[in-house]
Formats: C-alpha cells, structure tokens, sequence
C-alpha cells in the first residue's frame, strides 16, 4: 500500500508543471539587471505517468511484492548487481517511472500482439528482434517467443522497480 501511495503522490506532484508567481524570463531579466549573470533554466523532468498509470503500477509491484518467485528474484538482483543498482540509483524517479510505464504498456499489448503466435513470429522476424539462433525454435513452436517475451519485460519491470526502491 504504500508503494501505491508513493506512485500517485509521485504522479500528482511530477504531472503539474505550471509555474505560478514570476514568470521566468522575468526572472532572467531580474538576474541580469542585479548583476548576476544570466542562466540557462532547465525544465523538471515530467512523467507521462496517469493516474491510472500509477495504479496500475502499484497493484504490479504490490503482487510482485507477495509472489514467492519474484521475492527471489528481487534478492538475487540486489546480492548479485548491488554496485550496478547503485549506481542507476542516481536517474531521475521521473525515468524509471516512465520506463516502468513503458514496461507495464508494453506486457498490457502481448495479448494483442499474441493473439496469432505465428503471426508475431514473423512480425518480430520482419523487425529483426529474433536472434538468428532462436529463429527456428519460435518458427516451430511461436508460443515460446510469446513466454520468452513476458518474461523479459516481467523482468524489466522488476529490475526497475528495484532500481526505483519500489521493491
């Protein structure tokens, strides 16, 4: 529960990016005229995270959180590549959540896109995303490339929900 509140605090505060009060070139200007040399103002980084978005991805982590595997998986990530998570630590929360977005839209289209097996097969193929060496295997049985391919974006989205100390 409170991985789904930080979510939606996070979306709420990182959605709004209306600036109130001075405007910015006002700003600039003031700087300038008291002497101070004029700077490049950067943007907040924004997420394109919904609401629904953020719960989506909340009940996702929620679940990973109780899933035996997942637990498993979780610990072995942050034994295994602690001096790697570390150091994606320092990104942004606004990037990890939106590719945790990007993860989460991605596992919701395999239903559609596995929909004929065959069909993804030869569309994968035809995007050069099938390593020659596994070719064959998904052309004989195309619901292997439709486990493989869940599993690689469950993945992703667990790698990054630790990344995000979400998990």
């Amino acid at each position: 529960m409170r991985v789904l509140r930080v979510l939606i605090f996070l979306t709420l505060c990182l959605v709004a990016t209306a600036q109130f009060g001075v405007n910015k070139k006002d700003e600039i200007a003031a700087a300038a005229a008291a002497g101070q040399q004029e700077t490049e103002t950067q943007e907040a980084p924004v997420t394109r995270l919904t609401e629904q978005d953020a719960l989506d991805i909340g009940a996702l982590i929620e679940a990973a959180g109780q899933d035996p595997e997942t637990i498993k998986l979780v610990a072995a990530l942050k034994d295994q590549n602690a001096g790697d998570i570390a150091e994606l630590k320092n990104l942004p929360a606004e990037e990890i959540l939106n590719e945790l977005k990007g993860a989460l839209d991605e596992m919701k289209m395999l239903d559609l896109l596995f929909k004929d097996p065959a069909k993804a097969v030869e569309l994968f193929e035809a995007e050069g995303l099938l390593p020659p060496e596994h070719l064959e295997k998904y052309k004989k049985e195309p619901e292997l490339l439709e486990d493989d391919t869940r599993k690689g974006l469950y993945f992703r989205f667990i790698s990054l929900a630790v990344v995000g100390d979400y998990l």
